[in-house]
């Protein structure tokens, strides 16, 4: 029995036994995780048709005639065959433009209704706080306030659909012990406030539909089963009308890891506020039982249903449940508006991290390309990620065509083998600069499979992993030997381009050191390659600034920006308190930091008060250069005379702007009670008295500086 047909069979005795189906998930997923692939999978063309079919079924053969709400992950495109694969978050953060995701999450959310599904899987919640955790490619920042705009953003332009968005994680799993995935998070009250509810608070503001809670704990206590964070905060102070939807399988898991027999667990979670739970390996079947014996109160339960109910028929399920069986969702695929927002996304998301003249490279130059990842598409792809057709093509597929290249070796090894550095010595040879990539791998649910497409049978073989869901690492070194061959390069004497092709930062700074040029690509998605080969030869002027801070050393964690002042931190002519004692450096490149092929200055702020604690403030920004650029500009504060000590310093607005050369443009922020406010001694947001210093600039160049003062 194929897998297509198991699930299928489960899906018809599911029904048979329960009567009913509230939501099925992932039935169009195609990885390594489903094992549906091109052979066995669903295809484009027949999205709709199974989806209808389903419906139907449970239609026909369901005690309780409701139709069913189907979901699927769209964390960076929908994860279905024939669907574009968009850069990973990490990467889409690095693009500091918000507007360009929302309109990539228009045409995920267009998609997903086109497709006959009705709810999108979106991580957009979880703040990127240990680098050693697998997941963080899936955040788009270490910054709370970056995370916010990001979430509003794609929210909005996923609800121009008829569609469903869920986010996740709630919350506070990117904070979780040592990196490693789903362990304890230990952050107390302010922390929680300040920097991990943020995102969802703009999310719901902006029209979430789904929250997903958090496999994790908060101060001992499981997101599943935590009511302050599910019913207190998300339903009472931030007014959530939605629905909380359990992660896969974590009600069942927090039943046993709490002790609970099934009946009571289920009970306390619906008591907590989880309204629908996701693969729930009949956990929640048990709350019929519980409502029966008095442990469960039917009006929470009536409430959970109403939610879901209110849900289906916002879609019109209930008017109807089917969708056309036309062409409309081929020609939205063909049309090559989703292969174009990728390619934009990827293009504005590189982060050119050191240049000493190499780029943009000379035509006429011959180009040594070195690497792993440039020979594998599934390398520059990310987690959760579908089977990808022949059109999209690897790194080393592209360069052959814009580059004048010489030739490609994978000259390092994940593995650690040097069999391939003599070929890469002898490439280096006939060439007149080197790109090497370096970084890790996510490719577990596609490059460690292949397969036989005559007849859809899938051969195992072995591929390294150090990132994604479940790889968490303790070291953020260098994988295999990859410093190795490039010290071994370094003695060619010819200039050496790094590329950076990960899905978290890692310690980079003997790379750095070597390296003319060093750009991070983070994974770029199925067009990144075209957008590195014009951001290398001139074509595309790079504009990505880090979301995440690259740490100096592997032993420099954690190495987020946006820390609280220590009780020592001053500064003197010679001596810097609150370092390391053997070793004065915290951070490789910041968070917010950023090269261009243009030199912008910052000529001048002006802030002006508008109200009772409402400022506005207008910065200058010059392009002194040559050549047109693209500048984030980022704006700063620091608190002072408050109540709790406050964060060396805040992002609080910013703003991507292209600049002409040898011209001008004035940017415009607000400061008002969002910005401003704090969680208190008090546990609640307020305004304080106190001044506020103000920081324009990028990364931790901020020449642009003044003071306000809060009177409340």
């Amino acid at each position: 029995m194929s897998s297509t047909e198991k699930y299928f069979k489960f899906f018809k005795n599911f029904i048979r036994d329960y009567g009913a189906m509230g939501a099925i998930s992932n039935f169009l997923r195609a990885d390594g995780f489903t094992q549906h692939n091109w052979g066995t999978g669903i295809e484009p063309r027949h999205r709709v048709k199974f989806a209808n079919m389903m419906q139907k079924y449970i239609l026909d053969n369901a005690r309780v005639k409701i139709p069913v709400l189907v979901e699927v992950e769209a964390n960076h495109g929908v994860h279905a065959l024939g669907s574009t694969v968009f850069p990973t978050n990490l990467c889409i953060g690095s693009s500091f433009n918000p507007r360009l995701y929302s309109e990539m999450m228009d045409t995920v959310g267009k998609e997903i209704e086109l497709s006959a599904n009705h709810i999108g899987f979106v991580t957009m919640l979880d703040v990127a706080r240990d680098p050693r955790w697998g997941r963080t490619e899936e955040l788009f920042s270490e910054d709370p306030y970056l995370i916010s705009e990001f979430a509003k953003a794609g929210v909005e332009g996923f609800k121009k659909n008829n569609a469903l968005i869920c986010c996740k994680h709630y919350c506070a799993a990117g904070d979780c012990f040592g990196g490693m995935n789903t362990e304890e998070v230990n952050v107390g009250i302010r922390e929680l406030h300040d920097i991990h509810l943020p995102p969802t608070e703009k999310a719901v503001k902006a029209g979430a539909d789904i929250i997903m809670a958090a496999y994790n704990t908060v101060d001992g206590v499981p997101c599943h089963i935590n009511s302050y964070l599910l019913r207190d905060v998300l339903r009472k102070q931030m007014g959530f009308k939605g629905i909380t939807l359990s992660d896969g399988w974590a009600v069942p898991r927090v039943i046993e890891q709490m002790g609970q027999d099934p009946v009571t667990g289920a009970a306390n979670v619906l008591k907590a506020g989880i309204d629908l739970s996701l693969a729930d390996a009949g956990a929640y079947l048990k709350l019929e039982a519980a409502a029966e014996e008095g442990l469960a109160d039917i009006k929470l339960i009536d409430e959970s249903v109403t939610r879901i109910l209110e849900k289906k028929c916002e879609l019109g399920l209930f008017d109807n449940p089917y969708i056309k069986e036309d062409d409309s969702l081929s020609v939205f695929i063909e049309s090559g508006i989703q292969k174009k927002l990728a390619y934009d996304m990827a293009a504005e998301s590189v982060v050119l991290l050191k240049n000493n003249g190499i780029l943009p490279i000379d035509n006429n130059k011959r180009v040594a390309l070195i690497g792993e990842h440039a020979a594998d598409i599934y390398y520059q792809l990310g987690d959760y990620t579908p089977f990808v057709d022949d059109r999209a093509r690897a790194i080393k597929d592209v360069f052959k065509e814009t580059l004048n290249l010489s030739g490609f070796t994978k000259g390092w090894s994940f593995t650690g083998d040097t069999e391939d550095f003599d070929n890469a010595l002898r490439l280096c040879e006939g060439s007149d600069v080197i790109i090497v990539t370096i970084g890790g791998s996510t490719a577990k649910n596609n490059s460690n499979l292949t397969y036989d497409f005559n007849n859809g049978a899938a051969i195992k073989a072995k591929k390294f992993l150090d990132c994604g869901e479940g790889m968490d690492i303790s070291d953020i070194s260098l994988p295999g030997n990859q410093l190795e061959l490039i010290e071994t390069l370094k003695r060619t004497g010819k200039p050496i381009i790094a590329l950076l092709i990960a899905g978290r930062p890692y310690d980079i700074t003997r790379v750095s050191e070597i390296a003319d040029a060093v750009l991070t690509a983070w994974y770029p998605g199925e067009e990144g390659g075209r957008a590195l080969s014009d951001i290398l030869t001139g074509k595309v002027n790079p504009s990505g600034r880090l979301s995440v801070s690259i740490p100096y050393a592997p032993t420099c964690l954690p190495a987020y920006y946006n820390r609280i002042t220590s009780a020592q931190s001053s500064v003197s002519d010679d001596w810097v308190v609150n370092t390391y004692g053997d070793n004065n450096k915290r951070v490789l490149y910041p968070f917010g930091y950023g090269l261009s092929y243009s030199d912008f200055e910052y000529v001048s702020m002006e802030v002006t008060e508008k109200g009772a604690c409402l400022f506005e403030v207008k910065a200058v920004i010059r392009n002194v250069s040559d050549i047109g650029g693209k500048e984030a500009v980022q704006l700063y504060i620091h608190g002072k005379g408050n109540s709790v000590r406050r964060r060396v310093k805040e992002l609080k607005g910013f703003k991507k702007i292209y600049i002409a050369p040898h011209s001008e443009q004035t940017v415009t922020f607000t400061l008002g009670y969002d910005e401003l406010r704090i969680f208190s001694c008090n546990n609640r947001y307020e305004l304080e008295n106190g001044k506020v210093e103000i920081y324009i600039g990028s990364g931790d160049n901020l020449p642009l500086r003044t003071e306000i003062e809060i009177r409340v």
